[in-house]
């Protein structure tokens, strides 16, 4: 049983990497030509708490996608895990992240998370980079 749980994380991360990858990837594109300043967060539902995140993210994406400065906040959650969550979000500059990181909706939902969360979210900056 104890291998079958390491092969089981193992292939998790794996999993978890490719996604990131393949995410980045798939934009990059889009990236080089649109610049901005972008961020790809994960934001993760403790066992049994998958409804509770996604009735506070899929409202919070929705009013940080209406922000000056917003240019793209997409929402995703990973179909074969329920409560894994990643955002992909264009900002014009840092600035106006730094700003939406002091939005009433997000003082108002931090508090919220703490009980659904099973781990602190985690955040990617980003550059857009024009490459060869």
């Amino acid at each position: 049983m104890e291998s079958l749980s390491r092969r089981t994380f193992a292939q998790s991360a794996v999993v978890t990497g490719s996604l990131l990858s393949t995410a980045i990837i798939a934009l990059s594109a889009e990236a080089a030509e649109a610049g901005g300043y972008y961020v790809i967060a994960e934001i993760v539902a403790k066992p049994g708490s998958a409804d509770a995140l996604r009735a506070l993210m899929v409202p919070f994406a929705k009013k940080s996608r209406r922000e000056p400065g917003c240019q793209v906040y997409t929402l995703l959650e990973v179909q074969s895990e329920p409560g894994r969550f990643l955002t992909f979000e264009r900002w014009t500059n840092k600035a106006a992240l730094e700003v939406h990181m002091t939005t009433p909706h997000i003082k108002e939902i931090v508090p919220k998370l703490e009980s659904v969360l099973a781990k602190p979210f985690t955040q990617i900056f980003l550059d857009a980079r024009t490459g060869a």
